[in-house]
């Protein structure tokens, strides 16, 4: 029952002249209120109730009624005392506000925002009614409201309550993804209350999706410190921690965290995975492996398995296996590495893909069935194909056949883009450009998901590697590349060529990107797909790259012709960018040269 339509009603009829409290009445509301904030709720009732003796329609005496009834968990109670109160309150925004709370109490959202919004339309500069205003359409995910409301709230509020009223300004804004206003929410608010465990946590999710990760981590390590002193450790805080610890690069201190969050919660199935990718960038791969499953419970992957028995790696001659298409597009073409194995183990392999490699991994695996879908739920697509009695999901295969670094044999590649494509590109790119070398260029990786902004160089970080005389450079970006390539060829003139057809099918970038003398690029799927043709491929890596890229290694252990420009510091990429550019020099000296 909504109580809100009852309790309007009072408030417009002519009110009565207001009694006068007796100055006993006005002490025994004082000695309420001390009394409860000393935990004596007993006085304080009793206090409240020899008020109201003396002056029954006292609407101050009203409110503090009410209020106790709140506190002692009967809201109900104290609503007919406060429609009272309505009729001689000369505030009557007060008594409005004290309907919400009670009215929240009752778990009546919709009508405690009437009582709030009633009580701000009474008194605009009533802060307290504006900060229980956006607390209430916040909990209804009414966003831009609660934000209209909490931009009135940390004006008006009393400063005793601004820590939180700033602290849940930032929660609203986060979720509206307005990441650098809802981070200044949480300096306000840190700085009426720098220990306050939730705000200093909060601060350090924004930075770390900000990719602000030092930052971020200053906030999580106080937040564990502030834990340890109160003994209270939130939800969330370990994990957190460990997560800044890897993005930072201190990939050690993340694996321990997460080894001692694990101890405590073992069935933690999201620290188990992030766990798994410390130890595959570490190159401890057993352990990796053993725990890159836990990716479907961590919620990672979706989980879509089909009525088929799970493949160990048994030897089965006689029959089908179906290899289910696993994550992203670069991860599906590291994966494919391990098909050939798969293959020589069972009597023929069904290989499910994005349709995008399709063409591609019917050239370089003609004694398997490729099936190209949109990895729907059910097994519809598998109706014209010979029915499979294994399965398994690509991204476990690599853990039955690469255990140690010695299995990471050497190879030159294992796709095969088009050959007459590839020769139409090298003669294109000979007849439009000649001599020189012809260099591929990506410089935006990932997503505002998949961390964007470590994984893409600014225009200006370029200007030594394509200042670079004899080299022709090729735009291999995806995406709306457009903006950032008119950027490039503006500020150094028109040094990067552009082929759009080339992007639009991923078969014929394969063949462009096999027709080049070397690909440079950020971490993207480019990276997967030269290394996986054999081309050479020059990575600019962030500091703390995901784990395909290994913590230290110079080469990519999954392709043999990559080599990897690391960031020296975080957000340097000023110094990789100058030493690719050296080295690119001493390749143009001779062309002909193999070395790569």
């Amino acid at each position: 029952m909504s109580w809100w339509p009852r309790l309007r009603r009072p408030a417009a009829r002519p009110k009565a002249e207001p009694t006068p409290a007796p100055s006993a009445v006005a002490a025994l509301v004082r000695t309420a209120r001390e009394a409860y904030e000393r935990g004596d709720a007993a006085t304080a009732r009793s206090s409240i109730d020899a008020a109201l003796t003396q002056a029954p329609d006292d609407p101050i005496a009203l409110i503090e009624s009410a209020r106790l009834h709140r506190f002692a968990g009967r809201p109900e109670d104290g609503l007919s005392q406060l429609e009272t109160a309505l009729l001689t309150a000369p505030e009557p925004a007060l008594v409005h506000l004290e309907i919400g709370k009670a009215l929240i109490a009752l778990k009546d959202l919709p009508a405690a925002i009437d009582a709030f919004s009633l009580a701000t339309a009474l008194d605009a500069e009533l802060g307290e009614a504006w900060s229980q205003l956006g607390f209430s359409l916040r909990r209804l995910e009414r966003h831009s409201e609660a934000i209209a409301a909490f931009e009135h709230a940390v004006r008006k509020a009393p400063e005793s309550t601004l820590a939180t009223v700033w602290f849940q300004y930032g929660q609203v804004l986060h979720v509206m993804r307005r990441l650098p206003e809802a981070m200044a929410a949480y300096k306000e608010s840190l700085a009426r209350d720098p220990r306050a465990i939730a705000t200093l946590m909060a601060a350090g999710n924004t930075e770390l999706l900000l990719e602000n990760d030092e930052a971020a981590l200053r906030h999580y390590e106080q937040a564990a410190a502030e834990a340890l002193q109160t003994g209270t450790v939130p939800p969330g805080l370990y994990l957190h921690l460990a997560m800044a610890y890897q993005y930072v690069g201190r990939w050690r201190d993340s694996q321990r965290t997460y080894e001692k969050l694990l101890t405590v919660t073992p069935n933690d199935q999201l620290a188990r995975w992030y766990l798994s990718q410390c130890d595959l960038a570490l190159c401890n791969w057993e352990r990796g492996w053993g725990a890159y499953n836990t990716r479907f419970a961590a919620g990672a992957s979706p989980y879509r398995p089909l009525p088929f028995r799970s493949w160990r790696g048994e030897s089965v001659p006689d029959d089908t296996l179906l290899i289910l298409a696993d994550q992203g597009l670069g991860d599906e073409i590291m994966f494919a590495r391990c098909i050939p194995d798969a293959m020589a183990r069972v009597g023929h392999c069904i290989v499910e893909c994005e349709p995008r490699l399709e063409r591609l991994f019917r050239r370089s695996f003609p004694g398997a069935t490729i099936v190209a879908t949109e990895r729907v739920t059910d097994g519809s697509w598998l109706q014209d194909i010979p029915e499979p009695q294994w399965q398994i999901f690509g991204g476990d295969v690599p853990g039955l056949f690469l255990r140690n670094d010695k299995d990471f044999a050497p190879h030159k590649g294992y796709l095969r883009a088009d050959p007459a494509r590839i020769e139409h590109w090298r003669q294109r790119l000979e007849q439009d450009f000649g001599p020189g070398l012809k260099v591929g260029v990506s410089w935006r990786g990932g997503s505002d998901k998949t961390r964007t902004r470590s994984r893409s160089i600014a225009p200006t970080d370029w200007e030594p590697i394509l200042s670079t005389p004899s080299c022709h450079f090729i735009n291999l970006q995806y995406g709306n590349y457009l903006p950032e390539l008119t950027a490039i060829n503006e500020r150094y003139g028109p040094v990067v060529h552009d082929y759009p057809e080339a992007l639009a099918d991923y078969d014929e970038t394969a063949a462009l990107v096999a027709a080049l003398d070397l690909v440079t690029t950020v971490c993207t799927a480019i990276v997967h797909l030269g290394g996986a043709l054999g081309k050479p491929v020059w990575v600019l890596t962030p500091f703390s790259p995901g784990w395909r890229y290994t913590v230290d290694r110079e080469r990519m252990p999954w392709y043999p012709s990559t080599r990897l420009f690391r960031q020296p510091t975080i957000g340097d990429w000023a110094a990789p960018c100058r030493r690719l550019s050296e080295e690119l020099a001493r390749l143009t000296q001779n062309v002909a040269s193999t070395a790569f």
